[in-house]
């Protein structure tokens, strides 16, 4: 007579032993559908979904099976270099950023692209902080405008205000590139917008109550302007999926899902 506790034991073995199986199969289904529909989108992310749990090497292959089909997919190039990242290929990680940043001008990628840069420059002295420097501009050059871009433009200033100064001529320089930096984010329409002119404010007037009164008069209604617009567009952006993939306006992908329907919409919208 067999107890109730071998039982329980031997239905547990059994049902681990199922489970490998049934990913397996998964993984298979996932990839036979890409066989005949590469642009399957539900078969995308299982594939994108496997590799994060492969060693480097063998979810590679997958990777640029992915981006093949979808090569401005920004979450799968940002899956894709964190994966190198986590094995702290520089080389690996160099060639895909050069591959992907122009062609994807999402936050998320570019983010992970300037913490890349920042780690690898962190113990390169005042070389090593010029080129994090150049490296904010180019980012800021491509993406600054972004209605996400309000943290990437708090990280600046925060790193601006972090560099060196020996002398009161640094000091100066270092306060102008502040002032700068600030004077661009506060005219641009981020969701960070409000926090910046506040933090702006703050930063004029610790440096000087008398020049702040006239900086920031200069400067308010250009900010006023920008924060309309940013709560106008808002409305749009909300209603839009980034990361939804980009697929074919033909065949079965013709008439599209709703969601990407309303995507389009509100895209025309913020384009108009």
């Amino acid at each position: 007579m067999v107890s109730g506790g071998v039982k329980q034991h031997v239905a547990a073995e059994d049902s681990n032993s199922r489970r490998p199986k049934a990913e397996e199969e998964k993984k298979a289904t996932s990839r036979d559908t890409l066989l005949v529909d590469k642009f399957n989108i539900e078969a995308s992310d299982s594939l994108a979904n496997e590799a994060k749990h492969l060693p480097i090497s063998d979810a590679v292959p997958l990777y640029e099976q992915l981006l093949s089909n979808f090569p401005t997919a920004a979450k799968y190039w940002n899956q894709y270099v964190e994966a190198y990242m986590n094995v702290n290929n520089d080389e690996a990680i160099r060639q895909i950023f050069s591959r992907c940043l122009l062609y994807c001008l999402q936050i998320p990628l570019w983010r992970c692209y300037i913490r890349f840069i920042r780690k690898v420059n962190e113990k390169k002295g005042t070389e090593g902080q010029e080129e994090t420097r150049k490296t904010f501009d180019f980012m800021l050059n491509y993406v600054g405008t972004d209605i996400a871009s309000g943290p990437v433009w708090m990280e600046y200033i925060t790193f601006l205000k972090s560099l060196p100064a020996m002398t009161a001529q640094e000091e100066s320089q270092r306060m102008t590139l502040v002032r700068k930096a600030y004077q661009k984010a506060i005219v641009t329409f981020t969701h960070l917008v409000e926090q910046l002119w506040k933090d702006y404010e703050n930063f004029e007037n610790s440096v000087s109550r008398a020049l702040a009164k006239g900086l920031l008069s200069e400067y308010q209604p250009k900010y006023n302007s920008a924060r309309v617009v940013y709560r106008e567009r808002k409305k749009y952006v909300d209603e839009i999926d980034w990361d939804m993939l980009a697929v074919p306006p033909t065949g079965s992908y013709k008439a599209g899902s709703h969601l990407c329907l309303v995507s389009s919409i509100f895209w025309n919208l913020i384009i108009q």
